[in-house]
């Protein structure tokens, strides 16, 4: 039989083939065609965009990928939450007192922290693009295990802040890891959900932290050179980092065409079910052109403005929670520990709701809108309410509506995996985007003052005038990305009479202005 009209086929609609060959010989005649215009190197020898994947196979990939790739991403953030937020545990069960810490200091610990991310992420974002991701994932965990290990033993506080400031550095590479993964493996659709569902461990690794540091409290020692409480806390953590480092960097595959476990056609499947997203997979060049254009893109700065909008409260209330609880609100330290555990369960349920709205409605910014709403709530009832041994039940459950403004977080996350497209563009945006993610948090902590202690109504105004600054934020950047499908759905239908396929640029390292082809999600 004759090789088939290949360049006939890639335009025309593969369901209406009719030929006395089967779709497996179809894919191997069609196996070495080189598609003009493909630039992204880690997809190309596997690229058939012939091949029809139907809904059962479509369920069947994503549940191939669910069991083996999300897994490790939950277990990578659930280490890193640990290592980072274990601070908050251990401020009320004597560790500020045992390494001399004073006035600012606390705060402070946090803030070179973020610092050191906000310098990272340059560095990390570019790493990303040029080498193979999950390795690059794996070298920053190994590295913050270590000092996980080093803070436990720490007892002065140039120290602690030392090592907050190198561990912020080779945490700037994890969240652009995990969207970098996401991406590669999961389709725009799914991502709100799978989003979900690793920042949820940050709330499982505070609940976890609560019981630690309730059990740990407990354990009393003496002088006589015995570890302390909130010492066998960091140690715990980090144990747990050092064990999902090993997972990580034995399980994860760097990408969908290096999973070992996966066939060549497995590995075709996986890369073309991701063609819709049209944002490739991997593409080391980089191009100034995309560079440039990421510098005049407005949508950019929108993300950087709402990302360090957000965090400038998250990061504050994040990190000042056991203290709010314990001394604002009057639970001893006790209580204070265990009842971080609903605060955790609240944040879980925000992450997986804001999910189920966005997924259900396809409005993300008016659900982040709706989050932040609730926060205001409970923001003036904590300002407006005196604490006393009858209203501190009620100022609890305003702090569990506090919680809800954290599931913006992955709201952003999805904003920015989805609406931004073109390897040398993606690896600037996101950097921006979590610089800005490092630089919120790296302030937040500063808009508590010690001397507003131990309720930190200035703060919580501060806060409220942020909330309001997030939706207009969030009203303007949606508005922008509406005009912008608007557009390119004007320049579709200008193109009747031409038989088009949808997603054949997906692979040509094109940005989201560039092809034609590309949806915002709003």
């Amino acid at each position: 039989m004759s090789q088939p009209n290949v360049e006939h086929r890639l335009t025309e609609d593969p369901t209406t083939w009719i030929d006395s060959k089967g779709q497996d010989e179809h894919i191997e005649d069609l196996k070495h065609v080189t598609i003009d215009n493909v630039n992204d190197s880690e997809a190309a020898p596997y690229l058939d965009h012939t091949i029809i994947i139907d809904e059962r196979e479509n369920k069947r990939l994503k549940r191939m990928i669910d069991r083996r790739i999300l897994p490790l991403l939950c277990l990578a953030y659930f280490a890193q939450a640990m290592d980072k937020g274990a601070t908050s545990p251990i401020s009320i069960m004597g560790w500020l007192e045992d390494v001399n810490a004073s006035g600012q200091d606390y705060a402070l610990s946090s803030t070179v922290l973020w610092i050191g991310l906000v310098a990272g992420n340059p560095v990390a974002s570019q790493l990303i693009r040029r080498f193979p991701v999950a390795k690059v994932l794996a070298a920053s965990m190994l590295v913050w295990t270590g000092l996980a290990f080093w803070l436990t033993f720490t007892l002065n506080v140039p120290q602690i802040l030392a090592n907050r400031a190198i561990l912020g550095f080779f945490e700037a590479s994890f969240n652009p890891c995990l969207v970098t993964i996401m991406v590669q493996w999961y389709l725009s659709s799914e991502q709100a959900v799978i989003s979900a569902v690793w920042h949820s461990f940050t709330s499982l690794s505070t609940c976890l932290q609560s019981v630690m540091g309730y059990g740990f409290y407990h354990v009393r020692h003496d002088n006589s050179g015995g570890l302390k409480s909130w010492q066998y806390l960091l140690l715990t953590a980090a144990c747990i980092s050092a064990v999902s480092t090993i997972a990580v960097f034995f399980f994860l595959p760097d990408s969908p065409t290096r999973a070992r476990w996966a066939d060549e056609e497995l590995k075709t499947k996986f890369v073309e079910r991701v063609r819709s997203n049209n944002q490739g997979i991997k593409q080391k060049i980089w191009k100034s052109d995309q560079a440039w254009e990421t510098a005049k893109d407005p949508q950019v700065y929108a993300l950087f403005a709402l990302t360090f909008c957000q965090t400038l409260v998250i990061g504050g209330v994040g990190k000042f929670s056991a203290l709010l609880i314990n001394k604002a609100f009057g639970f001893d330290v006790a209580t204070s520990q265990l009842l971080k555990i609903p605060v955790s369960a609240v944040g879980v349920s925000a992450y997986f709701l804001m999910a189920y709205l966005q997924q259900k409605y396809e409005q993300t910014f008016f659900t982040m809108i709706a989050f932040t709403l609730l926060n205001m709530i409970g923001t003036i009832v904590i300002v407006c309410v005196p604490p006393s041994n009858k209203t501190r039940v009620g100022l609890m459950i305003a702090f569990l509506l506090l919680q809800f403004f954290g599931a913006c977080n992955t709201a952003t996350s999805v904003v920015l995996s989805r609406n931004i497209a073109g390897q040398t563009k993606k690896s600037i945006a996101y950097a921006t985007t979590f610089m800005a993610w490092g630089a919120g948090n790296a302030v937040s902590p500063q808009l508590f003052w010690n001397t507003w202690a131990p309720r930190y109504i200035p703060s919580l105004y501060i806060h409220l005038g942020l909330y309001a600054t997030y939706i207009i934020l969030a009203l303007a950047t949606r508005t922008m990305l509406v005009r912008r499908n608007d557009k390119k759905e004007a320049a579709r239908n200008m193109r009747d009479g031409e038989e088009v396929q949808a997603n054949l640029h997906a692979f040509e390292d094109l940005t989201d202005l560039q092809n034609p082809d590309y949806k915002y999600s709003i």
